[in-house]
């Protein structure tokens, strides 16, 4: 099977014009899938099918992105960035919008990582997400919600995504911290809101429980392919 790691071992620009060159056959071909899948870590959590370069979630938030055209949207939280780099890839097709995405940054051992590695402060982001020509649709802030939210509060979105501290109350925090930055007729996205139990034996989920919350007061639709993607809408 094609792997990324021999891709890894080729010359940046190389690597970058081969990858760009692949999308003349778009992002549903299943071989520009594939790369995605691995050079991004899609994992299971987002339905992905490494077999067959299907994106799982990942082509719900792009499709929702072509459609909606927003100027601007907002991810939070990725390992290595699965979902920000299709949304990117959307705003790209529609040649219009930008993705804002926040990660704290937080590795391994850190009390609030969650499946943190640490990541976005080992690379170089704006060279990680050029492999698939979006460097320039996607801006990354190292920093935790609510200092993003100090430093831009004029900042308003057609799309967001929620994927960052799955507790409770870090969930909680992010709904209420962005939902009024959501434009009227916008989307608003939660992973992981049937997952229960404890993450790697040490966090409790708690995502699921906002959303049964959130569920009676605004218009939404779920997907329940294990851990859930929620997505309401604001009127």
């Amino acid at each position: 099977m094609w792997k990324v790691k021999i891709l890894e071992k080729l010359h940046f620009r190389k690597l970058r014009t081969f990858v760009i060159s692949l999308f003349k056959f778009g992002i549903f071909n299943g071989q520009v899938g594939k790369v995605i899948i691995d050079y991004y870590d899609g994992y299971w959590g987002q339905q992905v099918d490494r077999g067959t370069g299907n994106l799982g979630f990942g082509l719900i938030h792009y499709s929702l992105i072509a459609n909606l055209k927003p100027e601007r949207a907002l991810c939070i939280g990725s390992q290595k960035g699965y979902i920000p780099v299709i949304c990117a890839l959307a705003c790209k097709d529609n040649k219009k919008g930008f993705v804002d995405f926040v990660d704290a940054g937080y590795d391994i051992g850190h009390p609030k990582a969650w499946s943190g590695i640490g990541f976005w402060k080992k690379i170089n982001s704006k060279k990680h997400f050029s492999y698939m020509g979006v460097g320039n649709r996607i801006n990354t802030y190292v920093m935790t919600s609510k200092d993003f939210i100090k430093k831009y509060p004029k900042r308003k979105y057609g799309y967001i995504y929620i994927d960052g501290d799955h507790s409770y109350k870090g969930v909680k925090n992010d709904f209420e911290l962005f939902w009024p930055k959501l434009r009227k007729g916008g989307l608003i996205c939660f992973h992981d809101i049937i997952a229960k139990g404890k993450f790697n034996n040490r966090y409790g989920f708690g995502v699921w429980k906002l959303w049964q919350r959130l569920v009676k007061k605004y218009p939404n639709i779920q997907f329940n392919s294990h851990p859930g993607l929620g997505i309401l809408q604001k009127r």
